[in-house]
């Protein structure tokens, strides 16, 4: 299955994915830090954009079946300020938006387990539910996953 992977950061998600069997045929993220990381483990492209700038047929044109991502979660994380107009948050609709308009199959979001409480969440989850999509979640110990840190994962 062809995965694209969205805010995707140094890769932590691809290489999950990747080790699970996925084809992951493309990624993107704005943080040139985190970028220079990815392209150093992936051989896929990796491409640095602003995904609020985005044509959504340029992601389309991946045909991916599946999308994954952990939008910036900095407005709904313990450790930040929690607040939701800080900006960060809208980039969870963004993430939606894309979602809804190249329509993969699947996707997997991931973010902090706080972002339930979230206004953004309750209206991304309308978006969804609006476009035909089904969601399960849930709350994960992102130890039990083999990630060396113990902070609850949505």
């Amino acid at each position: 299955m062809r995965v694209i992977d969205l805010f995707a950061g140094m890769g932590g998600m691809s290489l999950g994915f990747q080790q699970a069997g996925y084809k992951i045929v493309a990624a993107y993220d704005y943080w040139k830090p985190a970028l220079d990381v990815y392209r150093v483990n992936f051989s896929h492209p990796i491409y640095e954009t602003d995904l609020t700038q985005i044509y959504y047929e340029d992601i389309a044109s991946f045909h991916p079946d599946i999308i994954i991502g952990g939008p910036p979660c900095q407005d709904f994380s313990s450790a930040g300020k929690r607040d939701e107009s800080g900006g960060r948050a809208d980039l969870t609709i963004v993430f939606a938006n894309i979602i809804i308009t190249v329509q993969p199959n699947w996707f997997v979001m991931e973010n902090v387990d706080r972002i339930q409480k979230s206004r953004t969440l309750q209206y991304v989850k309308t978006m969804f539910a609006k476009a035909g999509y089904g969601l399960t979640e849930t709350i994960l110990n992102a130890s039990l996953c083999g990630v060396p840190q113990l902070r609850k994962r949505y």
